[in-house]
C-alpha cells in the first residue's frame, strides 16, 4: 500500500506588509520607501538617479520625504 501524506491547509500570507502607510516615519530611508512601494531597494536608487524621487542626502545617507513618496505613486494619474 502506498504512503500517502495529507497536507494540512496553511494559512495564506499577505502579498504586501502588514503596516499601513501613515504608521511609517514622515522621513524614510532607501529600505523603508522600497518596502511601502514594494520594490526592491535599487529600483529606489533608480528612480532617485533619474529624478523621479525627490531626496536628501545626508554624508552619505538617504532620505525620502513620505509625501514624495506619495506625490510619485499619484503623479502620473493626469496622464493616463
Amino acid at each position: 500500500m502506498p504512503n500517502i501524506q495529507f497536507l494540512t491547509p496553511q494559512p495564506e500570507r499577505p502579498a504586501f506588509p502588514k503596516t499601513q502607510f501613515k504608521d511609517y516615519p514622515d522621513v524614510l530611508n532607501v529600505l523603508q520607501a522600497a518596502e511601502l512601494l514594494s520594490v526592491c531597494k535599487n529600483t529606489i536608487y533608480k528612480l532617485i538617479r533619474d529624478g523621479e524621487l525627490p531626496c536628501r542626502r545626508i554624508g552619505t545617507a538617504i532620505r525620502i520625504r513620505k509625501k514624495d513618496v506619495l506625490k510619485f505613486l499619484v503623479g502620473d494619474e493626469k496622464a493616463s
